[in-house]
């Protein structure tokens, strides 16, 4: 019991302190799709490259309902840059004149990282993100947490080559909503990843909290999930839309 506690103290901890961001879906109107790359990208190279500047990265959805759409993430330190934001600065501005007529705007929210509980290894790339929007009742986060817990544990110890990502939804989702995201060099990354990493993570797993312990473990995760709690989707980074790293 005093582990599970522990463990929800550190997610809550992370959360409260961690990177956060502000990720708005934008449509692009039909026929505008080469303008509105070419805008984007024009105007994350003058205002968002450089030392001190704001941060944005985008990302197209490749599947489920908002497929061909892009997901644009301004990314801060805190969630206090938020009262950053300067409607009448001169980058907004060109933003408004150069890229706002291309798109109509969708749903906007507000994710924090959780970086004790994300695992990033050396010498990790790729473009392609496998995201699964996970839903959880508030009597299962005990489960849950403990779930990502060990897994984390289990990718550092085996040596699980890609990165996964642990995002807390802060505003704009109803419950309990989190996104973890598996990078992956493309689909034959994502296929060569799930073969024998996965299963020497579980391996790891098993050794580590005990015989059959990850089935038993996922199986109560699952539990722990709302109704239709989990969701599946792939999204594409694109660097030439985006920040430097």
């Amino acid at each position: 019991m005093k582990k599970i506690i522990l463990l929800i103290a550190i997610f809550i901890s992370a959360s409260l302190t961690a990177q956060v961001g502000q990720a708005r879906i934008l449509k692009v109107k039909d026929g505008q799709m080469d303008k509105f790359v070419s805008s984007v990208s024009k105007k994350t190279k003058m205002f968002n490259d450089s030392e001190g500047s704001d941060k944005y990265f985008t990302f197209r959805i490749l599947t489920g309902p908002n497929t061909d759409d892009f997901i644009r993430v301004r990314w801060m330190e805190s969630i206090g840059e938020l009262d950053n934001y300067n409607p009448d600065s001169e980058e907004q501005k060109y933003w408004q004149k150069n890229v706002m007529p291309y798109y109509t705007e969708g749903t906007a929210r507000v994710w924090s990282r959780n970086a004790n509980l994300s695992y990033v290894p050396e010498n990790s790339s790729g473009n392609l993100r496998r995201v699964i929007y996970y839903n959880y009742k508030d009597s299962g986060e005990q489960d849950f947490w403990r779930f990502r817990g060990r897994v984390k544990r289990a990718m550092t110890e085996s040596g699980y080559p890609s990165r996964v990502s642990v995002l807390v939804c802060n505003s704009g989702c109803n419950g309990n909503v989190v996104q973890v995201r598996f990078h992956h060099d493309g689909f034959v990354g994502q296929s060569s990843d799930y073969g024998e990493p996965l299963q020497n993570m579980i391996a790891k797993y098993n050794e580590i909290f005990g015989d059959e312990s990850y089935a038993q473990d996922s199986a109560k995760m699952a539990e722990s999930l709302e109704e239709n709690g989990r969701s599946i989707r792939h999204h594409e980074y694109l660097p030439e839309l985006s920040s430097s790293w």
